[in-house]
């Protein structure tokens, strides 16, 4: 009869004082947690300047900003995350090969769902756009709140 072994998962410690295997990501949101919001805004920043779209990165910068009251710094980020996210859309849409037959298939089924309207323009916005306009919006009152 064959005897069982037990399977034991083996536990590794992490130190934090170890910051060179931590991701930049990682070392933002622990300054953030510490309240070193210079700290964490410099690092987002930091990943704001690599080529991938990444939403969170907008969010999380646009909260520091909001806590130190720099509300014109972040409208500008609000408005550049809404043009990046349409450039990012633009680029996946076009990369894509569709048939015409596809194309045409695809649109008239958005139609009558109700996800477009008459002239083929989406009526749903993906989930970071709504929140940004709110935040742009109140940001904007915030400003002339102070003036």
């Amino acid at each position: 009869m064959p005897v069982k072994q037990k399977n034991e998962a083996k536990i590794v410690e992490f130190h934090h004082e170890d910051h060179e295997k931590e991701t930049v990501l990682q070392q933002a949101l622990a300054a953030e947690k510490n309240n070193d919001l210079k700290m964490a805004e410099a690092l987002y920043k930091k990943q704001l300047q690599q080529k991938a779209f990444n939403a969170a990165l907008y969010t999380r910068l646009m909260i520091i900003y909001r806590k130190q009251k720099k509300y014109k710094e972040e409208l500008d980020l609000i408005n550049k995350g809404l043009q990046h996210f349409k450039n990012n859309e633009t680029k996946k849409l076009s990369s894509k090969k569709i048939s015409p037959s596809i194309k045409k298939l695809s649109n008239n089924l958005n139609r009558k769902l109700g996800l477009t309207d008459k002239k083929g323009n989406s009526v749903y916005e993906p989930e970071p756009i709504p929140t940004w306009k709110k935040r742009k919006t109140t940001v904007e009152k915030k400003i002339k709140a102070s003036k």
